[in-house]
């Protein structure tokens, strides 16, 4: 893979998009990122003949990440399982009620200079580098706030998901581009468990 020497990871577009719902960028003014989880173990186990490998399945994956949020409506419209930041209860600044849904995520790295306005819907062709990093069926399982005098509300979000849905198809993929790949395509609608990307 071909990569340029200059650094651009510094700045990730995020985006959520909830099942069957509208992509929505994230206005917050995110601070920081963590994936984690996904991995595995191998246990030996003794035979007369020596030892055969056990290899046990993958861990579920916990995607977490804080955030300044700029509006009221960044943060507490997923938490509550809404499938917009516009839906309706959220006009009048009031959320009345709340479900479990599933979401997915998606954080675009790129040099490219244009206008980025989503990380899933955007393409890339040419020269242009990117890496992008998708994870489907997702729930927000956690949403924190906090603030210290004298500084800002900040809010931490915590979204969990399985290595694989119950068909055995991966819940995650990860896509980049370098400077001689021909492209890297838009994901498609986030409409059903079966049409993840």
């Amino acid at each position: 893979m071909t990569m340029s020497q200059k650094a651009w990871y510094d700045k990730a577009f995020v985006s959520i998009e909830a099942l069957n719902g509208t992509e929505v960028q994230l206005t917050s003014k995110t601070t920081t990122m963590k994936m984690t989880g996904g991995g595995f173990d191998i246990e030996g186990i003794e035979t007369f003949g020596g030892k055969v490998t056990r290899v046990g399945s993958r861990d579920d994956i916990e995607i977490g990440f804080d955030g300044i949020p700029s509006s009221h409506a960044d943060f507490d419209w997923i938490f509550a399982g809404q499938t917009t930041s516009t839906q309706s209860g959220l006009t009048g600044a009031a959320i009345t009620s709340s479900t479990t849904r599933k979401y997915r995520l998606t954080f675009l790295w790129s040099n490219y200079t244009g206008s980025i306005t989503s990380a899933a819907k955007q393409s890339f062709s040419g020269s242009t580098e990117a890496y992008r990093r998708v994870y489907a069926e997702t729930y927000c399982t956690s949403l924190e706030t906090n603030m210290d005098a004298g500084s800002e509300l900040k809010a931490t979000m915590t979204f969990k998901l399985t290595d694989q849905d119950d068909t055995g198809k991966q819940n995650w993929k990860v896509e980049s581009k370098d400077t001689t790949a021909a492209t890297m395509s838009t994901l498609s609608a986030y409409t059903s468990s079966t049409t993840k990307w």
